[in-house]
């Protein structure tokens, strides 16, 4: 059924009250009341975050977007910001928790912010190893910029880089490929086979949307007696050579799209192996010790796979703006506006 295959169809059909008579005609809805009927246009949204909503909405204004009566946009779950949007260009919505907003001027207008249980039975699930290989593809599409190549790489080189293996790496892109992120073209097999990725904005949207869901405690914090990161940034350049790390958080997005007047916290990332050394490290100096929290000073453990997507900026070894991203996503207040100026400058998509 339609309702199945459109995510946007499932999300507009599971908050319409009885009282309407439904009929869902392909990536359309129909509703009726008495003698009066409209159509409906659910268009979807991924995750529902801020640069999504520019998107589409741009779409639908300037006519990329074909619309045939109401659009509805549709997404996981709307973020205020993502609302706040739709609210002033006056377009409807819905998200796969309940809410919705849906006018019809002069006829109908329908309000729910109360959530419903939402569909768990998804065939699709961020894995790790999605996770990793979905950073890691769109890291390389930010590295290509206007030199985007027409195939995103073999499985094997993709595997290499995101750290699983070359089965998983292949069944994950099967699954990217059904979700409509990747695309095949070429032979379906052999030298000739490609894949291209055809939404990147969706599936970083997508991918960044379920990273922040993710728990993740520091694994250290620290106390520095001094407000100015960049000093922060001179210990650590100075101190820790002989590990690996990379800056993420504020501090990265300080130095890749710098938008913020102040730097709450600077926040490293480490390999698991290198955790131990680098914690005896940072306690050796004497105005530096360990604290349980409020740190201005908070180091994560990482996987592996996040150094080969590093990048060197002014000599500071930095996180690549996807993942940087997707950290500052996991913050609140002004750390989520420089997170949009980020994806906005520096990721482009």
């Amino acid at each position: 059924m339609a309702s199945r295959e459109n995510p946007a169809v499932t999300t507009l059909l599971r908050v319409l009250p009885p009282e309407f008579h439904v009929e869902h005609r392909g990536d359309s809805v129909d509703i009726s009341l008495g003698a009066r009927s409209w159509a409906l246009q659910p268009i979807w949204a991924g995750e529902g975050l801020p640069a999504d909503i520019r998107r589409i909405r741009n779409d639908v204004v300037h006519g990329q977007t074909q619309v045939h009566g109401l659009p509805v946009i549709a997404a996981r779950r709307m973020s205020a910001g993502a609302r706040e949007l739709l609210d002033e260009s006056q377009l409807s919505w819905v998200d796969a928790s309940g809410r919705a907003r849906i006018v019809i001027p002069g006829e109908v207008y329908l309000a729910r912010l109360d959530p419903v249980p939402a569909d768990a039975g998804r065939p699709f699930t961020w894995s790790g190893a999605a996770r990793a290989v979905a950073e890691t593809l769109l890291t390389w599409r930010v590295r290509h910029r206007d030199d985007v190549p027409d195939s995103i790489g073999r499985v094997g080189v993709i595997a290499e880089a995101a750290d699983v293996s070359v089965a998983h790496a292949a069944r994950v892109l099967r699954q990217f490929d059904e979700q409509g992120y990747t695309v095949k073209t070429g032979a379906e097999r052999g030298s000739t086979a490609t894949r291209e990725l055809r939404d990147p904005g969706r599936m970083l949207s997508d991918w960044a949307g379920q990273y922040a869901l993710q728990n993740r405690a520091p694994a250290a914090e620290f106390h520095v007696p001094w407000r100015d990161h960049t000093q922060t940034l001179s210990m650590f350049s100075s101190s820790l050579s002989a590990l690996d790390w990379a800056l993420t958080g504020a501090a990265a997005a300080d130095l890749i799209a710098p938008f913020l007047t102040s730097v709450p916290a600077v926040d490293l990332a480490v390999p698991f192996g290198d955790l131990a050394e680098l914690r005896r490290t940072l306690s050796s100096h004497e105005d530096v010790r360990e604290v349980e929290r409020g740190g201005r000073v908070r180091v994560f453990a990482v996987d592996e796979y996040l150094f080969g997507l590093t990048d060197g900026r002014g000599g500071i070894r930095v996180a690549s703006p996807v993942r940087v991203y997707g950290d500052l996503l996991r913050e609140r207040g002004r750390l989520l506006d420089a997170a949009e100026y980020l994806r906005e400058v520096a990721i482009g998509f």
